[in-house]
């Protein structure tokens, strides 16, 4: 069995499709399954239970597909119509892509719109999984997801901590999201960062910077200059999943960076601080993560009270 998932979006959104393709995995132990998408993102499942491989979206002939009547790249016919399953999150509202996939001729075509609906109510991952249901696969209990870092990346984490004590408790915080909108204010991320540090002993705070986060994480290098601190910047996604699950506790917003922290570990606590999205169906949904929002907007949301929580999860009396 030859299955082509197609998938763009940010990393959450990937995410988020994971429990999709465990059913995949499941149903066809050894198929072979591969993504056309970013293959950075998709590096934390390639070679790691889930897929066997990834093709770049981002490729010059495929903007054809897009285009009513096109002439198609034959290597591209190819490569779609050698699987004997596609699946398409591709945005497509005039239905081109799809009719240029059918095109190639691949074994079949199941399509499903990028955008999870507002009404849906329930967690991305069971609006990701419907697609699988003309094939009698369904996403029981289970929507969280889950990654499973090689033994090399778990030894590039451990390189990356050399020098730490043993008994250091890594408390992991990304400051940054998507959206300005979805991020706390600065000041209050260094605030609680001091209060930490304050009151919970063998603490090391691990910084996680993306390329979107350069301005954020150096106010927060400059803040935090005295405290006990590791910088994990650009770092490649498999390495930073397998250095969270060395983390006793990780704070972060509604981000790619969240979801990848919960899927890290089933047992790592998540505090995540969301602002104008919806929890229910955004928040990774697992036990042990803890959302907290403003009255109004992420602005209203204290210190005091994502310090309290913080400082419950790490089993210290806060002060």
């Amino acid at each position: 069995m030859r299955i082509l998932i197609i998938r763009g979006g940010a990393l959450g959104d990937f995410i988020v499709t994971l429990p999709m393709m465990r059913l995949l995995r499941e149903r066809w132990p050894d198929g072979h399954i591969e993504v056309l998408g970013q293959p950075r993102l998709a590096e934390i499942a390639v070679k790691r239970y889930y897929l066997d491989a990834v093709r770049s979206v981002d490729r010059g002939p495929l903007s054809a597909f897009f285009t009513p009547r096109a002439v198609l790249d034959p290597a591209w016919m190819d490569y779609i119509g050698g699987f004997d399953l596609v699946l398409s999150y591709f945005y497509d509202p005039d239905g081109l892509f799809g009719t240029n996939l059918k095109r190639c001729d691949p074994g079949r075509i199941l399509t499903c719109a990028p955008r999870v609906p507002d009404e849906f109510g329930q967690p991305a991952a069971r609006y990701f999984a419907h697609i699988l249901e003309p094939l009698g696969l369904e996403l029981a209990n289970h929507a969280a997801s889950e990654l499973f870092p090689s033994p090399e990346d778990d030894d590039a984490a451990h390189a990356f901590l050399t020098g730490l004590n043993s008994e250091t408790r890594l408390v992991a915080i990304h400051p940054g999201s998507g959206g300005e909108n979805k991020n706390w204010p600065i000041e209050l991320w260094a605030e609680l960062g001091y209060r930490l540090l304050r009151v919970v002993p063998k603490v090391t705070l691990l910084l996680i910077e993306g390329e979107a986060d350069a301005e954020r994480a150096q106010f927060l290098m400059e803040a935090w200059k005295d405290l006990p601190l590791l910088r994990a910047r650009w770092l490649p996604l498999p390495i930073l999943t397998a250095l969270l699950k060395k983390a006793v506790l990780y704070l972060g917003h509604d981000s790619g960076i969240t979801h990848l922290a919960a899927a890290s570990r089933q047992d790592l606590p998540i505090v995540a601080l969301f602002g104008p999205t919806d929890p229910v169906v955004w928040a990774p949904p697992r036990p042990g993560v803890h959302v907290l929002q403003g009255r109004e907007t992420l602005n209203d949301l204290a210190v005091a009270d994502v310090f309290k929580i913080a400082a419950s999860l790490l089993e210290i009396t806060p002060r």
